[in-house]
């Protein structure tokens, strides 16, 4: 009887394979990246629209103070380099969910089907056709983090800049509270996470 009893704990369930759990992993992983994609998106334009209007509000401050010393030109120059990508990250978020919702790629193919030509491999599938806008959706997901974290530097060394030909105190001042924010951020995420 006791040895009945070693054979049946030995005999439990088998170890996972490691192949086996990646791929299931890497599944999920899919699985919330396509839920959470359409609020990635509305985050992104949120941001970036924001960005916009700030680099514009404290740009025309700027032009009517003219290149009066080295602080304002380089606030002005930032801010100006800022502005473009900007606009190139919420038009390229904006275009993929527009493009998304319009299908357009359907609607070539099907124009080019009515127009006489065959589905013989020259005029792609439905799957073809959304592996193509998953893979557009997630490049522009991949870029975008790029774009905003150029775009968020010079616009924090313009408005650092903008600061300090104010006075410099007032920049420093304005440094210590960005790396306060951080922390308070940092702090409450981490707050947040499940114990032990």
């Amino acid at each position: 009887m006791y040895d009945s009893v070693i054979v049946m704990s030995r005999s439990g369930p088998a170890p996972p394979d490691p192949d086996d759990q990646n791929k299931r992993l890497w599944r999920g992983f899919e699985r919330f990246f396509d839920r959470v994609t359409p609020w990635l998106f509305d985050l992104g334009l949120w941001i970036f629209g924001s960005l916009i209007a700030f680099n514009l509000l404290v740009l025309a401050s700027l032009f009517t103070i003219g290149p009066v010393d080295r602080a304002v030109t380089v606030a002005t120059a930032a801010l100006a380099l800022a502005l473009p990508l900007n606009v190139a990250g919420l038009v390229l978020l904006r275009l993929v969910q527009e493009l998304k919702e319009v299908k357009l790629e359907d609607e070539l193919t099907q124009a080019f089907l009515e127009a006489g030509f065959t589905g013989d491999g020259r005029v792609p599938s439905p799957p073809a056709l959304e592996a193509m806008r998953r893979r557009r959706t997630k490049m522009v997901l991949r870029i975008s983090p790029g774009v905003l974290a150029l775009s968020l530097l010079l616009t924090l060394t313009g408005m650092f800049a903008t600061l300090w030909h104010m006075a410099w105190w007032i920049a420093a001042g304005f440094l210590v509270m960005i790396v306060v924010s951080v922390l308070i951020v940092i702090a409450a995420m981490a707050g947040a996470q499940p114990g032990e």
